[in-house]
């Protein structure tokens, strides 16, 4: 079910993300002025070298599932310590923030089960309490689109926590 935002709530998301939708459509101005920055969450703890690669691929049923459920953790820890909103288009492209109304409604926005090294872009996390929003990439990698790197600490220790690691 999808309800509609209070004005506070959309302008506490407007002043924490500013030009939410731009970022949201990968606009690399704000990256390029310095307004984000951004570190990524990844399977691996460190950059993979040409000779590595094929790590990223793997047909070992185990470790997929080990995979998907660190980043089922890191989601789910999220939504118990912070507000999480949510973005679609609706008819005519207009751009919706709305707020899950469950852990199970986030979690099959998510879409775990079908979780693997070549998808990518199923899902962003809007964070305004950290002034960031945890987007879903490709080769077991997420970016954390962020402001202020103190505030986004608590959501550092979440993802460390579920045994990912942050690449920066």
């Amino acid at each position: 079910m999808i309800k509609n935002l209070k004005k506070e709530q959309l302008k506490n998301i407007s002043e924490s993300l500013p030009s939410l939708q731009r970022l949201l459509e990968e606009d690399d101005f704000f990256l390029n002025k310095g307004i984000y920055k951004k570190t990524f969450a990844s399977i691996f703890d460190h950059w993979l070298k040409p000779n590595e690669v094929d790590q990223i691929h793997t047909e070992n049923a185990d470790e997929i599932n080990n995979r998907r459920k660190k980043f089922e953790t890191v989601v789910k820890e999220i939504f118990n310590s912070t507000e999480i909103y949510l973005w679609r288009y609706k008819r005519h492209d207009r751009f919706f923030v709305y707020k899950p109304t469950s852990i199970n409604e986030v979690l099959n926005r998510c879409d775990f089960d079908n979780l693997y090294s070549e998808r990518g872009k199923h899902y962003s996390l809007i964070l305004p309490e950290y002034s960031a929003v945890f987007n879903e990439e490709w080769d077991w990698t997420n970016i954390i689109w962020y402001i202020n790197k103190e505030k986004i600490k608590p959501l550092i220790k979440i993802i460390k926590k579920a045994g990912l690691h942050i690449l920066e």
